[in-house]
């Protein structure tokens, strides 16, 4: 007889009133078949609990009597999915079996009196026709009865497996990004991104990147996880118009979007396949397309969880990974662009260095052999006219600019072949910078210019290489006077803590922000700059970096802008330590800190 009919149910039912949807179902029950007796006959504890229970919008379940029997509120129904309607009245512990390995102990210590609570745990259930991976926050507190006994527990869940998917799968983002931000090459980011994925194989059970190549028909495997290699589905190389092939890899390149591809069981092999026994049903293909291509230059495949439903929250996860891949593709194919254009300027800076270094042999034979003469008819001057004098001087002087030029370019071409060393020696470094500082004096006199020099003694005496050092300082200062044409030129040299500063400063042109990075850059010139002259070949400033580096240091500049007064041109240093060992003496570490003067064009030393 259902209880509803019997002359006590609006008693009986009074605890049940409301209860939406479970308390109606609770109330048309025939509980005299079950473990529990009828209705009527509950103990009052039985009644409160299931009364707190149907009224709240908690997912909680009531487990209860030696039958273990469950009743529970709307919300947890809608924990147990399919298992409803069948899990009401059903023994605790059979109902949820698949999950026993979790909640067992925990329930048992609640039957024995004592309260537990576990957060966020990982189990699996058997609830919507799969076994699927969840996440669930719950408690179980003992009941007692009349009798002061455990009569049952009291079961509040919360799931969790929205949150915690959620997380888990934004790490993933994270991992794959960094993973693949210094990537070099778009088949390293494909490797990598297979790498980071790896530790995801709860939601990737596998993955799969083929590379493509333009105008070629073979998609070749990079990146692989989950799957054994060589198999039907990760072949090292697949052939695009292979109709036979597992992946339709051709239609996705036709079609340039993401394909779903389902029945995975008839396309690959059932084990070994993730972390779960269960066959793959489903799999992602994805094209990996950056932006202004014609078509994919890789496909992502993703194989999909068999204990996850493929829901919109999965479907974007697997887009995002798609996008992440893609952004690690755009930037590993700047950078290979970039390495290609500075490769190019590197082979294109070296057959410049070649072409001098080979065309300043040739110039230097012929020209010594015609300095020779020039300088013999010089030297008997006295039986010349004046006219034919003064143009022989001028076939001199040229020629020793000329020989300048070819012998920096030799000098600059052994620099660069690692062929120069530097022999150091103790220098009176003041001294050697002031006599050096004074060949400019007459030429700075004749311009109307001032040449300020302030070199006092430095405590010791400094290593370096002379003839390098004279290269240096005579660089330093013809730059200087090219450029200035009113003001002054300054030389300083002062002692810093172990190191030496040599300062030169010229009130000259200067030259524009823009084109300061490229000051030390070989074979550069600055155009529209007023100078002295134009000779020059664009080597003069990288041979004294050159320079300056054999002897362990560094040189920069600086300029104001065009245009200003009391022009005050770049500082850097220059380190010139040298290994004592060598030596066989105590040596000064020494650095030397250059101000170039302002110009807008490179010169030749």
């Amino acid at each position: 007889m259902n209880q509803s009919d019997s002359p006590n149910a609006p008693h009986s039912f009074a605890f049940l009133a409301g209860g939406g949807a479970m308390g109606a179902l609770i109330r048309s029950m025939d509980w005299s078949t079950n473990s529990l007796c009828p209705v009527a006959g509950w103990p009052q504890s039985l009644r409160t609990t299931i009364s707190i229970c149907l009224a709240s919008d908690l997912p909680i379940c009531v487990i209860w009597g030696p039958g273990r029997v469950q009743l529970y509120n709307d919300a947890y129904r809608i924990i147990c999915g399919n298992k409803h309607p069948r899990s009401i009245r059903q023994n605790f512990a059979d109902c949820w079996k698949e999950a026993w390995p979790v909640i067992g102990q925990a329930h048992d210590a609640a039957l024995a009196g004592d309260k537990s609570f576990l957060e966020t745990q990982h189990t699996f259930l058997q609830r919507h026709g799969f076994l699927e991976e969840c996440f669930f926050t719950f408690s179980f507190s003992p009941i007692r009865d009349e009798a002061g006994q455990v009569g049952g527990l009291f079961h509040p869940v919360i799931e969790m497996t929205t949150q915690m998917l959620a997380e888990r799968r934004t790490r993933a983002l994270r991992d794959l990004t960094a993973q693949t931000s210094k990537a070099k090459s778009v088949t390293e980011v494909l490797a990598l991104s297979a790498q980071a994925l790896a530790e995801y194989a709860l939601d990737l059970p596998f993955v799969l990147f083929y590379s493509l190549e333009p105008q070629d028909d073979q998609a070749r495997l990079v990146g692989a996880t989950g799957l054994a290699s060589d198999t039907v589905a990760s072949l090292g190389t697949v052939s695009l118009m292979d109709a036979q092939a597992v992946w339709p890899l051709q239609d996705v390149v036709r079609s340039g979007t993401a394909l779903q591809v389902s029945n995975l069981g008839q396309r690959i092999p059932p084990a070994g396949v993730g972390p779960h026994p269960e066959w793959l049903d489903t799999a992602l293909l994805m094209p990996i397309i950056p932006p202004g291509a014609d078509g994919p230059v890789a496909i992502f495949i993703a194989g999909i969880s068999p204990r996850l439903p493929m829901n919109e929250a999965y479907r974007s996860f697997c887009d995002l990974l798609a996008s992440a891949v893609t952004t690690a593709v755009v930037n590993a194919s700047a950078y290979e662009d970039e390495r290609r254009r500075a490769k190019a300027l590197a082979e294109l800076d070296r057959a410049k260095t070649a072409f001098f270094s080979n065309i300043s042999h040739e110039f230097r034979t012929p020209l010594t052999l015609m300095l020779g003469p020039v300088e013999d008819a010089l030297a008997d001057a006295d039986d010349l006219p004046p006219s034919h004098r003064a143009q022989l001087q001028v076939v001199h002087r040229n020629g020793l600019r000329l020989q300048r030029l070819v012998n920096g370019l030799l000098e600059f071409s052994r620099i660069e072949a690692g062929r120069v060393r530097a022999a150091f020696e103790p220098t009176d470094l003041a001294e050697f910078t002031t006599d050096l500082a004074s060949n400019f004096r007459s030429a700075c006199e004749k311009a109307g210019l001032e040449l300020r020099v302030d070199c006092p003694r430095l405590s010791e005496p400094v290593f370096v290489d002379r003839p390098m050092w004279e290269k240096i300082v005579l660089n330093l200062l013809s730059n200087a006077f090219k450029f200035t044409f009113d003001g002054e030129i300054a030389v300083t040299l002062r002692q810093a803590g172990s190191t030496a500063e040599l300062v030169v400063r010229d009130s000259g042109s200067g030259i524009v922000a823009a084109e300061m990075p490229r000051m030390f850059e070989r074979f550069h010139r600055f155009e529209n700059a007023r100078r002295r002259t134009q000779e020059g070949s664009g080597i003069g400033l990288a041979l004294m970096q050159e320079l300056v580096k054999l002897h362990g240091g560094t040189i920069t500049a600086e300029s104001k802008d065009l245009g200003e007064t009391c022009n005050e041109a770049a500082i850097g240093t220059f380190s010139a330590a040298v290994n004592e060992s060598e030596r066989g003496m105590p040596y000064w570490p020494t650095s030397f800190a250059t101000r170039r003067p302002r110009f807008a064009t490179a010169c030749s030393c």
